[in-house]
């Protein structure tokens, strides 16, 4: 991304434009001292810091590690965490891009309730177990007699 960049001494007379281009993307003032300031939307900061801490949280998990956001991993399977660090890899990587981060937190929250539902011992049976035909039987419209 590219930045226009301002000295300070323009903020005076500029400000609409340098706000202007800061809306757009980021504007660069330089202050006297050399050291660079960034304007930018406050969404784009946030979503910035959220990725950063979402990325050193995958890292642990795919490090072997679950850290406490991630603590219900514990629950899934290793192909399972390999897929859920994938996905989860992928959107936070369009989150990254520009994209929502609602639709990084709605992967992590059904991956969380996948985990917490196999968690559970009679749960786990039902979703994991094996289905054969003896399982099924016709069902009968209700207030009907046979």
């Amino acid at each position: 991304m590219s930045a226009t960049i301002y000295t300070a001494s323009e903020l005076k007379d500029r400000r609409t434009e340098i706000l202007e281009v800061a809306r757009r993307g980021r504007a660069i003032v330089r202050a006297v001292d050399g050291t660079a300031l960034v304007f930018t939307p406050l969404d784009t900061v946030q979503r910035s810091e959220s990725v950063a801490q979402w990325a050193i949280a995958l890292h642990g998990v795919a490090r072997g590690r679950t850290p406490g956001e991630f603590n219900w991993l514990r629950h899934l399977e290793g192909d399972d965490r390999a897929e859920f660090l994938d996905e989860a890899i992928n959107v936070l990587e369009d989150v990254a891009a520009g994209g929502s981060l609602e639709s990084f937190e709605e992967l992590v929250s059904a991956w969380r309730v996948t985990a917490l539902a196999v968690a559970d011992v009679a749960r786990r049976e039902v979703l994991l177990g094996v289905v054969s035909a003896t399982d099924f039987v016709d069902a009968q419209r209700p207030g009907t007699e046979s």
